[in-house]
């Protein structure tokens, strides 16, 4: 069972992967979905279950008890996040879930062409608010991820930060 919020380590360099996010994000009433991109070369990965090129390839996420999700099982929960449950169940369904975990691989070594070709502008039809809002949103929610970040970092320990993240809730 995931333990929201939960923090999604994503591709912010792709414009599939972006549009997808900002979707969410802008889907999530209920401060659920926190994000950290990856891209950066910068992007410092210690401490984290993986280095920075496999979680650009994979899309991680760690939810508020710590455990670590990855692939489809990020989208499974991050769509439930987002109030998405018909999208997060057929997901999740036992007959959906082998044929999206197979073709997630397809679509990570191609987002970069299936964003050339326009795929990404169909995430952008379904975000109930506008674009600048999901945007915002998704800054706003980065910089507290980061926070957290540095503080787990100085620490080495649950910080104030995630204190007050978990307070909200």
């Amino acid at each position: 069972m995931v333990t929201y919020p939960i923090t999604i380590y994503f591709d912010g360099s792709c414009k599939l992967c972006s549009s997808e996010i900002n979707n969410l994000v802008a889907r999530d009433k209920h401060s659920a979905i926190l994000l950290v991109d990856c891209s950066p070369v910068d992007f410092d990965d210690r401490g984290l279950p993986a280095n920075r090129e496999t979680m650009m390839n994979v899309i991680h996420a760690q939810d508020a008890a710590g455990e670590w999700l990855r692939g489809v099982d990020v989208f499974i929960a991050a769509y439930q996040a987002a109030d998405m449950n018909f999208v997060s169940s057929m997901l999740a369904h036992r007959w959906v879930k082998p044929l999206a975990v197979r073709a997630y691989p397809w679509v990570v070594r191609n987002r970069f062409l299936l964003s050339r070709l326009g795929l990404h502008r169909v995430m952008n039809w379904f975000t109930p608010a506008s674009p600048i809002a999901a945007e915002a949103h998704s800054k706003t929610a980065f910089a507290r991820s980061q926070t957290c970040a540095v503080e787990r970092q100085e620490k080495d320990e649950f910080s104030a930060c995630e204190a007050a993240e978990m307070n909200k809730r």
